[in-house]
């Protein structure tokens, strides 16, 4: 295989990470977009892809679990699982987001889950069966990001 050019290989370990962050094994990826498994491996490893999967999954809904959980500790009068201060504050920050705001993440949460959908029914199959369902992700995802810029926008 020839020697990628820098954009190529930008490109692939931005595939590549997105993928890791949404499951996807090492080996799974290399099938997918074509790179080695070694190379994939010391993409992760150098650029920290398992910090980043820790942070992507935390979501607004998390958020939201984590006060369900703390409000269900204080009605059955249980010890709080987390500091009340803490909690607070991460109230505070999610109550400050615009409702356009909230808009888009859900909105963002829901395509991503969609996306990961595509990718694991890729992941599943083989040949063009692996490459329709990859192009047509390739295809809408941009016209999905452009609307969650939008909903962004009219803020």
């Amino acid at each position: 295989m020839a020697r990628l050019t820098a954009a190529e290989s930008g490109a692939k370990k931005s595939q590549g990470k997105d993928l890791f962050i949404k499951g996807f094994t090492v080996t799974n990826i290399s099938e997918i977009i074509g790179i080695g498994v070694k190379t994939l491996a010391k993409w992760r490893d150098d650029e920290n892809w398992e910090h980043e999967k820790e942070l992507a999954s935390l979501k607004p809904s998390t958020i939201r679990n984590l006060t369900l959980k703390m409000a269900l500790a204080i009605e059955k009068n249980e010890k709080l699982p987390y500091k009340a201060d803490d909690i607070s504050k991460i109230v505070a920050a999610f109550d400050r987001i615009t409702d356009s705001k909230k808009v888009a993440v859900y909105t963002m949460e829901s395509i991503d889950g969609f996306s990961s959908y595509m990718l694991e029914n890729a992941a599943k199959n083989i040949g063009k069966k692996r490459e329709v369902l990859l192009e047509l992700i390739k295809e809408i995802r941009p016209h999905f990001d452009a609307y969650v810029t939008e909903l962004l926008q009219n803020d």
